[in-house]
């Protein structure tokens, strides 16, 4: 029997399974199992208290205010603030620094709740991001190169994992029975150390000797080498605690925001249950369909967050239902899960007013799980990530940075280059050097190379030959990469034999300008080169407006997802939009190993007509407003 012992105000009290009912007592046994695949659809709620700003936390949490939140939205799970990045708790504690004045017990008020309603319980706590911590232990805060220690960030490889981060969270998994966690400000938060004890360890592990002269920007010897073991550190540290977690409560799901998409490029190092970030408010779209193809790359369980909100001067500004539906429809159509941020208040309660004009959305998303959730795309587009790339481009950044060791300098090159494939009806994905280097990648017919800052690793080029020579299409783009390989004199898109395969050149750059200013004759211009070099799955014929398509499989059985690409959601001064003009007269032409029984369109359940021939159904489908999925029945 798990025992809770909680904190309530300045009283002890025990919580056994024995004073909870016993349908509460079932669900909560039921939620700690394979909850990974169940984060389908959730709600973010977190405020990053700390002493002064929050004077009376839990005043104003309702549990009338809870059980309304769960029945309204049915989430699969709730996470729910226990830690923000000033490092003060604000729940009951006895392994952190708890902010004073507390109400009740707030964090025993949601899991009561979401017990008795079957929903999963996950604490939004800050890592690496911990100010409090680095004001009471300076020795244990990242040093820059003059010694001075940083205000908000931990180093890696001191003792703040095994003193305070673990047991807190084993304290909410073991005394408050929580399901699992999700670590925010952690790979994100993770800085250059050079704290004479980290330089140490890297001149003794590298056999490097720096001689006092510290690698500070890439100007100086040894800086790559350097920001690599700072990078092994913090995995070190990721695996550290997950582990020790782990060991403990193996049902207990632990996520690290960020950690192993492209924010993080590189393989799983560690044995998080899930992939999951935080969009950017500004153009989660985009951000989605980049952020989440680097995720399904990882083969895990993983969901995307969306908030609710877009920052302006002096405050916040709610979207619209239409808004976050178009967002949250950009990640179930790649197969993962949803969820999105709504504020707490200073008092710990969440913004019911918001909650309650986003409603809509949940039956939005529930509808769709059945076509969506837990499929994957299948292999058509690949855009190259390559990791090393991305490294030497953030050790450009860094010259003017603030020594973040995973950072997304560069991004716009891939990120508008994903855009303008899905806003042109590709259905495109990312790929890695190593499933380019594993030999992984011939089920793609057409493989694109980002505009590029320096050349690619040789084994990666060397691999990409090897790819075209076997009959794949490798697509050079941008007059970097071009001139990179000795293409800097071509002009216009041109095509080169490999053998049984095609090497191909795109000269212009049009990705990271995707991103700035969309230009329909840019989207055109590639689309159309791209039809030379390969014939889709699934091919968008005609459409009146923008519409992402993704080549898709769940269970088995070939899907098609449509998503609405229509909006001002890359205007940045367009801050709401209660009407998406819907894209009409999709007509698509998808090729199947035979002729289908049927067509149908969900969740709507509308039998379509389609016509066949020579391998090919011709789809047309009147109308999409947000998101659609078709379906081949046998």
């Amino acid at each position: 029997m798990r025992r809770f012992g909680l904190k309530t105000g300045n009283k002890d009290i025990a919580m056994t399974f024995s004073k909870l009912n016993l349908i509460a007592a079932v669900a909560l046994l039921a939620g700690t199992t394979a909850v990974a695949q169940d984060r389908y659809f959730g709600l973010h709620f977190d405020f990053h208290a700390s002493p002064g700003r929050c004077p009376a936390i839990g005043a104003t949490l309702s549990e009338d205010d809870i059980r309304e939140i769960c029945s309204v939205y049915r989430p699969d799970f709730i996470q729910v603030d226990s830690k923000g990045h000033p490092g003060w708790s604000s729940y009951p504690t006895e392994c952190g620094d708890e902010v004073p004045g507390i109400v009740g017990n707030p964090m025993a008020t949601w899991r009561k709740v979401t017990v008795e309603n079957g929903v999963q319980l996950y604490a939004h706590h800050s890592g690496v991001y911990d100010a409090i911590y680095c004001a009471n232990h300076p020795d244990e805060a990242v040093k820059d190169c003059e010694g001075k220690p940083s205000d908000a960030f931990v180093r890696t490889n001191g003792r703040y994992a095994d003193e305070k981060l673990i047991p807190q969270i084993l304290e909410l998994a073991g005394r408050y029975g929580l399901d699992g966690i999700w670590i925010d400000g952690d790979c994100w938060g993770a800085r250059m150390d050079f704290d004479p004890r980290t330089v140490a360890g890297f001149e003794k592990e590298t056999g490097i000797h720096l001689n006092g002269t510290l690698p500070v920007n890439p100007d100086v010897p040894y800086y790559m080498e350097y920001a690599d073991y700072c990078r092994k550190l913090y995995r070190n540290y990721l695996k550290h605690y997950t582990d020790a977690v782990h060991a403990r409560y193996p049902d207990f799901k632990v996520i690290s925001n960020w950690a192993f998409t492209e924010h993080m490029a590189g393989p799983v190092t560690a044995d998080t249950d899930c992939i999951s970030g935080d969009l950017d408010w500004r153009n989660s779209i985009m951000w989605g369909r980049y952020s989440g193809r680097s995720a399904v790359m990882q083969g895990k369980p993983w969901d995307m967050m969306a908030w609710s909100f877009r920052n302006v001067p002096g405050g916040q500004v709610t979207k619209t239902p239409a808004q976050l539906m178009q967002e949250g429809a950009c990640i179930i159509s790649l197969g993962g899960g949803f969820q999105f941020y709504v504020c707490q208040d200073v008092y710990g309660a969440p913004n019911m007013e918001v909650l309650r004009y986003l409603a809509p959305t949940a039956e939005f998303f529930h509808a769709r799980r059945e076509w969506t959730f837990g499929g994957h795309p299948r292999k058509q587009v690949a855009v190259l990530m390559e990791t090393p790339q991305r490294l030497a481009e953030q050790g450009e950044w860094s010259r003017n940075g603030d020594g973040g060791i995973f950072t997304r300098a560069g991004y716009d090159r891939l990120m508008g280059l994903v855009s303008i494939l899905c806003d042109a009806g590709h259905s495109v994905s990312l790929i890695s050097e190593r499933e380019l280097e594993n030999g992984d990648a011939s089920s793609y017919p057409v493989i694109i190379v980002p505009d590029l800052y320096q050349k690619l690793q040789d084994s990666v080029w060397d691999g990409l030959m090897t790819y075209a020579v076997k009959g794949g299409a490798v697509v050079l783009t941008g007059p970097h990469t071009c001139g990179f390989y000795g293409y800097d004199t071509v002009t216009r898109p041109a095509t080169y034999e490999r053998a049984g395969g095609k090497l191909a050149i795109y000269p212009r750059e049009c990705s990271s300008s995707y991103m700035s200013g969309r230009k329909c004759e840019d989207r055109k211009s590639l689309s159309d080169f791209l039809l030379t070099l390969y014939e889709p799955e699934i091919r968008l014929v005609s459409a009146d407006g923008l519409v992402e398509i993704i080549d898709f499989e769940k269970d088995g059985q070939l899907m098609a997802q449509l998503v609405n690409c229509n909006g001002n959601h890359y205007d940045e001064k367009s801050l709401t939009e209660d009407f998406i003009p819907p894209v009409l007269d999709v007509v698509l032409k998808i090729r199947l190993d035979s002729r289908p029984g049927a067509v149908f369109l969900q969740p709507d359940g509308k039998r379509l007509k389609f016509s066949w021939r020579n391998g090919y159904a011709e789809v047309t489908v009147p109308r999409v407003d947000i998101h659609s999925t078709i379906v081949f029945a046998r």
